[in-house]
């Protein structure tokens, strides 16, 4: 089941929203927060795939609390709803996923979460893998092809609309999305440590703090510097 969070503080428009997530067949209410501030500590005890977010709420606003979640969590989907549309703007900026008008109808909230759970479905792992397990992965540019080392990289991040894969003795550019290369990497030594890195581990030298649930990442000999998410980073000290 994916788990949901709901940040309101209209406590019947809470009730409202938990009947209709919790009567969808892929999705439970974990837990409902009134305010900002109980959302993000039932966000990091839960850590729900979907957050559905009231903007207007006491203390910290919805788009305040949804920024602190996607600075720590950036995979988490956020569905801001909101009687007033002048959110609208920067809501969509934070790379929400839906915005909700109130009052709104129960079949506009669940085309939503049938949305949420085809996006979800389809980042599962697919569970298929190659006979053969080759030591080097091939990437096509607009030079040609090059074969690199598996070993040698040290880190694969987003660089505008590319990836960037680093390694120990040169960089380059694909089109193939960090889903691909992740798949591409599975194995002890890679981490995907954030929605925009995948860090090879040998390679890290420091772990630094940076906001409330992220930190950065030195890796040796690079300038280049990748994030780590607060969650990921828990996995990391049970591995170590």
């Amino acid at each position: 089941m994916i788990k949901v969070l709901i940040a309101d503080d209209n406590e019947t428009m809470s009730e409202i929203l938990k009947e209709v997530i919790d009567g969808h067949k892929s999705f439970e209410t974990v837990a409902i927060g009134a305010d900002g501030e109980s959302a993000l500590a039932l966000f990091e005890k839960h850590t729900p795939e979907v957050v559905f977010m009231d903007i207007e709420m006491p203390g910290m606003s919805g788009v305040d609390c949804a920024r602190h979640i996607l600075e720590g969590f950036p995979d988490t989907y956020i569905v801001f709803s909101t009687a007033h549309d002048e959110y609208m703007s920067e809501a969509f900026e934070m790379y929400a996923f839906d915005y909700i008008l109130k009052p709104f109808s129960l079949d506009r909230v669940r085309k939503t979460l049938d949305r949420l759970a085809e996006m979800l479905d389809k980042e599962k792992p697919s569970g298929s893998s190659s006979a053969i397990k080759l030591d080097k992965i091939m990437i096509k540019n607009r030079d040609g092809m090059s074969f690199v080392d598996i070993d040698e990289i040290m880190l694969v991040f987003r660089e505008g609309s590319r990836t960037k894969i680093v390694t120990k003795r040169n960089s380059y550019f694909t089109g193939m999305n960090l889903n691909e290369l992740e798949a591409k990497l599975e194995g002890d030594a890679f981490m995907r440590t954030h929605k925009s890195y995948i860090v090879n581990l040998k390679y890290i030298e420091q772990i630094l703090p940076y906001g409330r649930w992220t930190h950065v990442v030195k890796l040796k000999g690079l300038r280049e510097d990748a994030l780590i998410t607060h969650e990921k980073l828990q996995t990391l000290e049970e591995l170590l």
